[in-house]
């Protein structure tokens, strides 16, 4: 391992405490002494071979320094190895020279085209000290919120600063509008790493194989268009000759929002849209009698509350034209990001500790591919390894 363990931070030791079952009570510097104690007992455990390590394009991860990977035995490598490998080997590297990224455009061709899908985009936090660590990624699921699966995602780092005086660490320098959201005070740092021409390269990939298999299902992009710099992104998209699908903010987000602008009357209005069934016969009225229904006097508040009920009426009307919905109640229950962000959440958990250097050549991103290989670990074989090996399907 690259990382020494006195690098590593309070979520790095509960991690691999977790895996080697001992408590992860106690103070920091306990929790490091007792890692420490049973690493060099069994440095590496006689009844389990070493683990093998990944690589492209001079990035190379070692999967040892997964806990869980570490634990696993031979025949649960195996399996994972399987389906590391077609992960793999779609990984490639970025126009712009700068990285690696990996793009799976078959996921695509395996949709229901009766069935109506979006994009779930956003920019995930893997750790922000020593530096930062963020990988951008879009999925493809179901409006209804099934069928959640990884499409693009692009790993970037930036160095931050040790502060000698007031012992933390600063912002990283990034040319970006959204340098940091006012969370940084709490501890979680929001800076945006990713830019409006990244995401726009992203889209202009995954836009132009659905034109060319002539997708006309996929209704919207769920994202937080603000932070994303979503305006700036449509532009360069256009200017390519693609259409923008329609976005839309995720209603869990915006709620939060509205909480912090202390507006309990727009997180109830927010909450009616939510579970509310919408009919293509009625559905106007209904979005009318909900805000109406709303008794604020912040106004403020309901900006953002009206942004996102504007952004309504076209992608319902798109959904009701495919047979999955027609004649049929729509609930906006699924058309959100919360399982990319239950998705991202494990990420942040489970990707061990790697230097910047090896970040930065690509690792970081390869750690993703294991992950993702991880999320889906079972006996049964992904169409992906069925097409490897036609054998399999008997």
């Amino acid at each position: 391992m690259d990382v020494p363990l006195s690098q590593f931070t309070a979520l790095d030791l509960e991690r691999e405490l977790y895996a080697y079952g001992l408590g992860t009570k106690g103070t920091k510097q306990e929790r490091y002494e007792r890692l420490l104690s049973v690493r060099q007992k069994f440095k590496q455990p006689p009844w389990r071979p070493r683990r093998p390590s990944i690589a492209k394009f001079g990035a190379r991860v070692q999967l040892g320094d997964f806990a869980e990977i570490r634990m696993m035995k031979q025949s649960e490598c195996e399996l994972l190895s399987r389906k590391m490998q077609w992960r793999l080997e779609r990984v490639r590297r970025t126009e712009d020279g700068e990285g690696l990224e990996y793009f799976h455009p078959e996921v695509l061709g395996r949709i229901d085209r009766s069935k109506t899908y979006m994009l779930n985009m956003d920019e995930m936090l893997v750790r922000q000290e020593p530096y930062v660590h963020k990988i951008f990624v879009i999925f493809l699921s179901r409006t209804n919120g099934q069928e959640h699966n990884l499409c693009y995602a692009r790993s970037m780092a930036k160095l931050r600063s040790w502060n000698e005086q007031t012992e933390e660490f600063e912002l990283p320098l990034i040319t970006s509008e959204n340098i940091a959201s006012e969370d940084a005070e709490i501890g979680m740092l929001q800076t945006t790493i990713i830019t409006p021409e990244n995401i726009a390269k992203a889209l202009t990939y995954i836009l132009t194989e659905i034109r060319a298999t002539k997708l006309n299902n996929f209704v919207a992009i769920a994202c937080d268009q603000i932070r994303l710099g979503l305006p700036a992104v449509t532009q360069l998209v256009e200017e390519s000759g693609l259409a923008m699908l329609p976005c839309i903010g995720d209603i869990r987000d915006l709620q939060q929002v509205l909480r912090n602008m202390f507006c309990s009357a727009c997180v109830r209005c927010s909450m009616r849209l939510e579970n509310e069934l919408l009919t293509r016969s009625t559905y106007e009225e209904q979005l009318n009698r909900i805000i109406n229904s709303n008794a604020t006097v912040n106004m403020n508040a309901m900006l953002p509350l009206m942004d996102y009920v504007n952004q309504l009426p076209g992608i319902l009307l798109e959904m009701w034209s495919h047979e999955e919905h027609r004649d049929k109640p729509i609930s906006l229950l699924g058309l959100n990001n919360q399982m990319l962000k239950l998705y991202a959440s494990h990420v942040k958990r489970e990707l061990p500790p790697i230097t910047f250097e090896d970040c930065a050549a690509g690792a970081g991103l390869l750690q993703l591919i294991v992950f993702d290989a991880l999320w889906w670990l079972s006996p049964e074989h992904e169409p992906e390894e069925i097409h490897a090996n036609p054998s399999r399907q008997n």
